[in-house]
Formats: structure tokens, C-alpha cells, sequence
């Protein structure tokens, strides 16, 4: 999968991506935000390889002003849940893998970024406390925060529980906390 952005002087972050499955090469093109659209070709059509194919998707578009994300733009999204112990309960565990999915999915289908991993434990709060922390890149921060919190909602999972924290990517600050369901605003990674 290769996915290219490309910010327009009004502000909205246009994206083209690709990918192959399934015999077909897969172009999804839109606006970050927004579902776009979805075009398939059988594969290879008449490319002999991906890498001639790569080559000409980044002619197409890189002669439209569009890029590859750098750390120019782009956040890093904090899910935490809390946890009752060091290793979560099985709740945690399927918590974990459900969140994960729809979050890829959502991002992926709105050009908003992906899932970037996760990870369960004590936080750095001066009470013991644990937590399951999920980790996505998104290259509009407003937008990501949005679509976390419905997708969350609509999915049932553990939304009235979630706290979202935030930080740019283009540095290694603090992540500066952005939503919790419960008004509680203490944070702690």
C-alpha cells in the first residue's frame, strides 16, 4: 500500500492511495475525512510488475502536488482505557484486538492514517494505575479525534471509558490530553 497527501491553500488534505488484492490493483482516492472513492483494475493490466506501477501512481500524482506523509504534518493519537491490573483482564485483551480493528478500518477507509500498535501496563501516575494505550497516526488531528470517538461509539466499545491524548509528530513532546469521557483530566502514558 502506498498513500500520498496533498494539503490544498483551503486547508483540506486531499489523498490517493493504492494497493493490490485480490488480482485487482485497488485506487482509493478523497479527502481526508471522507470515505472517496474506489476504483479497481484486474492486475497486472498492462504494468509488468508493481514497481512499474508504483512509479507511474507517483508520476500521477506527485505532478498534482501530492506527497508522502513526513513528519512535515501528522499526529500521534492516544486511546487509552485503564486497565485493573499489570496484564488486563480478558476484557482488556478482546478490548485490545475489537478497537484496533474498527480504528483500522475507519482511519484506513477515510484516508485519516493507521493504527501504529499498542500497548498494556503500569502509567508513569505517581498512583498505580495501569493502562491499555493504543497508538494511531493521523494526519489531521480535529478530524482523527472525530472519528475515533463516533467509531468508538457506534461500536460499542468501552467509549464512556476512553481518554485521547495527542502530540506532533514532527516532535517528541508530552502528549497533551484532548478527550476524556469521564471530565477527568489527569493524564499519564
Amino acid at each position: 500500500m502506498l498513500t500520498l497527501y496533498k494539503k490544498e491553500t483551503n486547508g483540506k488534505i486531499l489523498y490517493a492511495e493504492y494497493w493490490i488484492e485480490e488480482g485487482q490493483v485497488v485506487e482509493h482516492l478523497g479527502t481526508v475525512g471522507t470515505y472517496g472513492t474506489t476504483t479497481r483494475t484486474d492486475w497486472p493490466g498492462s504494468y509488468r510488475d508493481e514497481a512499474e506501477y508504483k512509479s507511474d501512481f507517483l508520476t500521477r500524482f506527485t505532478d498534482q502536488g501530492y506527497e508522502e506523509a513526513s513528519n512535515q504534518y501528522g499526529y500521534v493519537l492516544l486511546i487509552q482505557y485503564p486497565m485493573k491490573s499489570m496484564s488486563g483482564s480478558k476484557r482488556n485483551l478482546w478490548l485490545k484486538d475489537k478497537a484496533s480493528e474498527a480504528l483500522i478500518s475507519e482511519l484506513g477507509w477515510k484516508g485519516l492514517g493507521v493504527v501504529d500498535g499498542h500497548d498494556m501496563g503500569k502509567t508513569a501516575n505517581p498512583v498505580t494505575a495501569f493502562a491499555l494505550n493504543i497508538y494511531c497516526y493521523v494526519v489531521d488531528e480535529k478530524l482523527g479525534i472525530q472519528a475515533i470517538k463516533r467509531v468508538l461509539k457506534e461500536m460499542r466499545l468501552d467509549y464512556t471509558r476512553i481518554k485521547i491524548a495527542s502530540r506532533e509528530l514532527e516532535n517528541d513532546g508530552e502528549y497533551l490530553l484532548k478527550y476524556s469521557a469521564k471530565k477527568d483530566q489527569e493524564f499519564y502514558v
